[in-house]
């Protein structure tokens, strides 16, 4: 049994460093690399660059975090509460084909509260207590041992999984009011091809999210033992995810180019086309005729 154990934890690190590099050089190259003209690269190599710190935390250990392990997730939590705003903000850009920076929208004030008051709370606690507090998040003993910072970090991720919830519903909502291709049947266009990766990419989240509730959220809630073997599953997933859009991505990226290439073909022939549908040969021949004559 130790034997599996060990090799359960070793296999979660090497995931974890593979996974967290992956996503890490996938949003690198999104961001600094592939371009869009409204800078909506700029968001999804963020929401990459976020998965890739969900990685990297499972490579924190209790032998070599440089502080008490639960006190480091709690620091971590609400950062991971910008990865749906991101995520809405990038399909309703993307959808509207906006233009104008994204700045600082006010779909990242909740997050940035839940950071104040994480901070605000951790720092009273290790004020008074004179060193980084060892809180535990265990609901089996009941809740009237826990002291605020750990009533906090219990309530975080109840919190995230509404947060998620709600945006979801909201972003399946607003790719539902895409106009239908009913009307221009057979007629493949560059806005197919972008709203069909915003909806795999949305159901790729979702789906993930469904699956760590799941194995880990839940579990977690109704006091029963959060075998390592279920982080193990989530970031698998997770990481089978990764490779899916990036494949998927790139297949929609070549499509797209295509597409673009065949316009732009269409649209150097047009104007020739126009002007044979205009007059004939026959009727050019008597117009020069015509010419002639007046010269004459």
């Amino acid at each position: 049994m130790n034997e599996f154990n060990d090799f359960v934890s070793q296999g979660y690190w090497w995931l974890s460093l593979l996974g967290g590099l992956h996503c890490l050089g996938l949003g690198l190259y999104i961001r600094y690399i592939y371009r869009e003209k409204n800078g909506n690269q700029k968001i999804l190599g963020s929401i990459f660059s976020l998965m890739a710190l969900y990685f990297f935390t499972g490579l924190l250990t209790k032998d070599n975090a440089p502080a008490p392990i639960h006190f480091i997730f709690i620091l971590i939590i609400p950062i991971y509460f910008l990865l749906m705003p991101m995520l809405y903000l990038y399909c309703h850009r993307s959808l509207n084909d906006a233009k104008a920076p994204s700045g600082f929208s006010p779909h990242f004030f909740p997050a940035l509260f839940v950071a104040m008051t994480v901070l605000a709370t951790a720092g009273y606690r290790v004020l008074h207590q004179g060193e980084l507090p060892d809180i535990s998040l265990s609901f089996n003993s009941g809740l009237s041992h826990l002291n605020h910072l750990s009533l906090l970090g219990a309530a975080l991720p109840g919190l995230l999984f509404i947060q998620t919830a709600l945006y979801f519903y909201f972003i399946l909502k607003m790719l539902s009011r895409y106009p239908s291709r009913t009307s221009r049947l057979h007629q493949e266009s560059l806005k197919d091809i972008k709203f069909r990766w915003l909806l795999v990419l949305t159901l790729a989240l979702m789906s993930n999210w469904i699956v760590r509730a799941v194995l880990v959220i839940l579990p977690f809630y109704f006091g029963e033992q959060l075998i390592h073997i279920n982080h193990v599953a989530t970031k698998l997933v997770l990481l089978l995810t990764v490779y899916i859009l990036a494949i998927y991505g790139l297949k929609q990226i070549t499509y797209a180019a295509f597409l673009r290439g065949r316009l732009a073909q269409s649209q150097q022939k047009s104007p020739m086309k126009a002007s044979q549908q205009l007059l004939s040969s026959e009727e050019l021949a008597y117009l020069q005729k015509l010419m002639q004559d007046e010269k004459k």
